[in-house]
């Protein structure tokens, strides 16, 4: 049966500006929901903050994971939970708590809500190195972000900018760095 690739780019991508930077939508789930409706299950998104000092936007009902890929972040959540994230950590977080963060990074963004399900994680891979993703917890959605160099999987060629996106995720899938220099992943899992 095997699992379904397709690669989406800056053509497929929408990107907004805000306050403190852009954001770029890289999916969203149902395909046809929107964000600023709140109409959607599942929102990846990637964003550049150019500002020392951000407020983020208050979400209840969604649950955030949020990672770095430059720069340093640190992160109040509410009162008094601080959270210093360095390039490729994840921490995951109420959309309804209030947040600020302090510190100008590229972050990659996994949203989720309306019974969707779902986890972020990281990686670096080393030239020739792979990696194994199989799905847990009937997952049906696996979507990787290649930040920089390029992993190859199954007939599908992701490079930096790209995301690799099966939506029928079914089987183990093993991603390879295709290039000389190291490929730096944000992997997003879903239950819908």
């Amino acid at each position: 049966m095997g699992n379904h690739f397709i690669v989406r780019n800056k053509a497929h991508f929408q990107t907004s500006r805000w306050s403190g930077g852009s954001t770029t939508e890289l999916y969203l789930y149902p395909e046809d929901g929107s964000y600023k409706e709140g109409n959607f299950q599942c929102r990846i998104s990637s964003a550049v903050v150019e500002v020392e000092q951000s407020e983020f936007t208050s979400l209840p009902g969604v649950k955030r994971y949020l990672s770095i890929f430059e720069g340093n972040l640190e992160m109040i959540h509410g009162e008094t939970e601080k959270v210093r994230l360095k390039p490729y950590e994840v921490d995951c977080f109420d959309g309804g708590t209030s947040t600020v963060s302090f510190g100008q990074v590229t972050d990659f963004n996994l949203m989720l809500k309306n019974g969707a399900e779902g986890k972020m994680e990281t990686a670096c891979l080393k030239k020739g190195e792979k990696i194994s993703l199989k799905p847990e917890n009937g997952e049906q959605i696996l979507a990787v972000y290649v930040k920089c160099g390029g992993v190859k999987t199954e007939g599908a060629v992701a490079l930096a900018g790209e995301l690799l996106l099966c939506r029928d995720w079914r089987e183990e899938v093993v991603l390879e760095n295709t290039g000389d220099c190291k490929a730096g992943l944000g992997i997003c899992r879903v239950r819908v």
